[in-house]
């Protein structure tokens, strides 16, 4: 993961755990060896998986981070296999999002239903 997607993801965990919601990361991402990333696969690693799953109100969301655009650099965009985990998310009725930031992340949680003074809690 590239520092400035480090730097939101970060900022969106620190306030998923003051809004008190449950959540935890999915780190598929960094390079590894043809027999570690076979034997990863072997035990369920799927290529395109977003960073972030959210459990709310018994069901799963899932949270695509990617860097925001920054100056002269253009705001990350999403790769074939995450593009196609995505879709295969929602065709099974998981709510997903990719998000640039905190906002986007808030604003998400209205569109699903979920104000400022929900949590799991």
């Amino acid at each position: 993961m590239r520092s400035d997607e480090h730097e939101v993801q970060k900022a969106i965990c620190q306030y998923l755990d003051i809004r008190g919601i449950f959540y935890f990361a999915i780190p598929n991402g960094g390079k590894r060896s043809k027999s570690e990333a076979g034997k990863f696969r072997a035990e369920g690693v799927k290529s395109g998986i977003p960073d972030l799953c959210l459990i709310m109100s018994g069901f799963a969301y899932f949270l695509e981070v990617k860097r925001p655009k920054n100056g002269k650099t253009p705001k990350g965009r999403l790769t074939y296999n995450q593009k196609n985990m995505i879709k295969a998310l929602d065709d099974v009725g998981c709510e997903t999002a990719v998000v640039y930031s905190v906002a986007d992340v808030i604003g998400k949680l209205i569109d699903w239903g979920f104000n400022e003074t929900d949590s799991n809690n």
